[in-house]
């Protein structure tokens, strides 16, 4: 029985393996992100890199991206008290390769959906931050610091889910949404995860 199976699964590789067409491609768009964690803003950002499109079938396809990514959170509060008014700013920038694995499902010509899991690798972050203070006292300060590799995790599993409309076989328009499923920071009780909206053009060669 089990001879018989493995020999059907190779039979099935092998046909889906010769019948598959691969087509490459590149993509770049805007990046609007947050943290989970006390952070209601989104973060402008930007994505860039390529992709392979494997179709398995008509409507079928997998899709592996290798992307660069700048996301991260940003956040806004004032108080006044006393007739003094304190506004602080803070934003936390990160750099990053990610890898989203997508099956796509291609119901008619012109739509895509699309799902899968996505890999992050984070290259850097650092943290800005500007207090400005008006009315009894009037003063600002800004600061910008880099955070250590032992600060935040260096690698990000999420998972990834989106449409794509298909202008002709080559152009494409899509937008997706991810959702970090690893946290953020290295602290034992971070609740910290990453989400980020993705709007962007793709060209497919």
């Amino acid at each position: 029985m089990k001879k018989l199976l493995f020999a059907l699964s190779a039979v099935l590789m092998m046909s889906l393996t010769s019948q598959a067409q691969v087509k490459f491609g590149a993509k770049a768009g805007l990046n609007l992100s947050r943290f989970t964690e006390n952070f209601e803003t989104m973060k402008p950002g930007f994505h860039a890199g390529i992709y392979a499109q494997v179709k398995l079938h008509p409507m079928f396809s997998i899709q592996p991206e290798v992307l660069y990514s700048m996301q991260g959170a940003t956040e806004e509060e004032t108080n006044t008290t006393l007739g003094q008014t304190i506004t602080a700013k803070g934003s936390a920038t990160s750099h990053n390769v990610i890898v989203p694995v997508m099956l796509q499902f291609t119901p008619i010509k012109s739509l895509t959906i699309e799902a899968g899991p996505q890999f992050g690798f984070n290259l850097g972050m650092s943290l800005y931050s500007e207090v400005t203070m008006s009315g009894l006292v009037d003063d600002s300060f800004e600061d910008s610091v880099d955070l250590d590799e032992d600060d935040y995790k260096m690698f990000d599993f999420g998972l990834a889910a989106g449409l794509k409309y298909n202008v002709n076989s080559n152009i494409n328009v899509y937008a997706r949404y991810v959702f970090g499923l690893t946290p953020v920071f290295e602290y034992a009780d971070d609740e910290t995860f990453n989400q980020n909206l993705m709007l962007g053009v793709g060209f497919t060669f």
